[in-house]
């Protein structure tokens, strides 16, 4: 695994001792407060870096996803996403708890949506169907991230999940 960068999870990462001790003589605040000057910065530079207005520190992909899905639908919607989107298979249900819509599952091979796979999921509210909302795609690069990983899960077929290693 030399070599390999592991970003699955913000808690997969083992800090080494460099970033440890910067953690440690970091200035910090009260972010509620507007107070923390790390936070207040690395608002800044990624508004500046992305030419935004402004950015919003998010202490993870989950709230990440969540803010986004509830800024970006109305309840009653569907969100399309593909069959092992991390907010299928890891939010628990939060989609539909924080904004009320529902997760549309499309398959797609090693994740990877493309027209072909949306546009046939794509609806109009009608009288036995939500209107899609939006659709999710996110760098699903985890699904390539070993060819040991994905030819094991190729053999499988849809709709079977699988857990990860």
């Amino acid at each position: 695994m030399a070599g390999i960068i592991d970003l699955r999870s913000d808690t997969v990462t083992r800090p080494t001792l460099e970033m440890r001790a910067a953690m440690a003589a970091a200035e910090v605040g009260d972010d509620v407060y507007g107070e923390d000057p790390t936070v207040n910065l690395l608002e800044r530079r990624a508004a500046e870096t992305f030419g935004r207005e402004a950015a919003l520190f998010v202490p993870t992909g989950t709230m990440g996803n969540q803010i986004a899905i509830r800024l970006h639908t109305q309840p009653g919607q569907e969100v399309i996403a593909e069959s092992r989107a991390h907010i299928l298979d890891w939010e628990m249900a939060t989609t539909a708890v924080f904004s009320g819509c529902l997760v549309r599952a499309v398959y797609a091979e090693r994740g990877i949506l493309t027209w072909k796979h949306i546009e046939p999921a794509i609806y109009a509210r009608g009288a036995f169907r939500a209107a899609t909302g939006l659709i999710e795609i996110e760098n699903t690069a985890n699904l390539a991230i070993s060819p040991r990983i994905w030819t094991e899960r190729a053999s499988l077929t849809p709709p079977r999940r699988w857990a990860w290693m």
